[in-house]
């Protein structure tokens, strides 16, 4: 998996794309837990679910389902003075649900693991893209403090952080010409 700081950085590359004006610490902030919240099945593993697991780790909590659901409940939590319309709901949702699903899709792209249940509750087969340029980073904290944890940091960085570049600059044109008019 991405480190948590690689989940957030690209999470933050979006807000340009956010479908509202207002509340922009506020979406920072969700952005970030959104993109990390879920790594929080890992505390599975001390309960005894194994990593396998639909609710091990890279399983339910990475789903699409999962993002959706996300989603849906960060519009309605944080967001309903901006939802004047469906519309507006829908857009605000699909926001933090792709914010969400972004966690997935970067763990598909490292080169360890078992795989991302996207399909989970429907279909429980786990799955990686063809192309992992992000090295699998520990799950243990004190593992980014050793030479060998910050040199998986700046592998990770160097594709994260150029995907994420890129995506912020388009971003901010799309708000510029099309959002702000």
């Amino acid at each position: 998996m991405p480190s948590a700081i690689g989940h957030a950085i690209f999470a933050l590359s979006l807000s340009p794309f956010r479908p509202f004006k207002n509340k922009l610490l506020l979406s920072l902030i969700l952005a970030m837990v959104c993109s990390t919240i879920p790594d929080l099945d890992v505390i599975g593993f001390e309960a005894g679910i194994r990593y396998g697991s639909v609710w091990g780790h890279r399983g339910f909590s990475h789903s699409i389902l999962f993002s959706i659901i996300t989603g849906v409940a960060v519009s309605y939590l944080f967001f309903n003075d901006e939802c004047e319309t469906k519309i507006d709901r829908f857009l605000i949702s699909f926001f933090f649900f792709i914010i969400t699903l972004s966690h997935g899709l970067l763990d598909a792209m490292t080169d360890g693991g078992l795989g991302v249940g996207f399909f989970i509750p429907i279909y429980n087969e786990r799955f990686f893209f063809p192309i992992r340029p992000i090295p699998v980073s520990s799950m243990h904290i004190e593992a980014f403090f050793t030479s060998f944890g910050f040199s998986i940091f700046k592998q990770e960085m160097k594709f994260i952080g150029f995907v994420s570049g890129f995506v912020l600059i388009s971003g901010y044109y799309w708000r510029k010409y099309f959002f702000n008019k």
